[in-house]
């Protein structure tokens, strides 16, 4: 995952299933030095990130329930700070929805 003024990318997720253990390896991608984003899912059971720029840090999240969880920034980093946010669906342990993500309001499926 990738995260840059003003947004993540991928900005929602599907296909993550009750129990998984889900890694968001988020990396900030801007170029000036005082611009840290904040990374968090609402709802879990840790901390947030604070990730620097040009650095990747990684968040381990093991959804407890179904349902759909927001994914934000944390810290403010400009004007366009709320804008930073997307969705993850979890669905129960024996859902067959493939996962899958969105860019931008592109889908994208992982290959095999």
């Amino acid at each position: 995952m990738t995260a840059v003024r003003s947004h993540f990318s991928p900005d929602n997720i599907e296909g993550v299933r009750l129990g998984d253990e889900v890694y968001f390896h988020v990396t900030n991608l801007e170029q000036d030095w005082d611009v840290p984003h904040g990374f968090g899912v609402k709802g879990a059971n840790n901390a947030e990130l604070l990730i620097m720029p040009g650095e990747t840090t990684t968040l381990k999240w093991q959804p407890d329930r179904v349902g759909i969880f927001p994914m934000y920034c944390t810290d403010f980093c400009s004007a366009l700070h709320q804008e930073m946010q997307g969705y993850i669906r979890v669905s129960p342990a024996s859902s067959k929805v493939p996962l899958s993500f969105t860019l931008g309001g592109n889908s994208t499926q992982p290959t095999k």
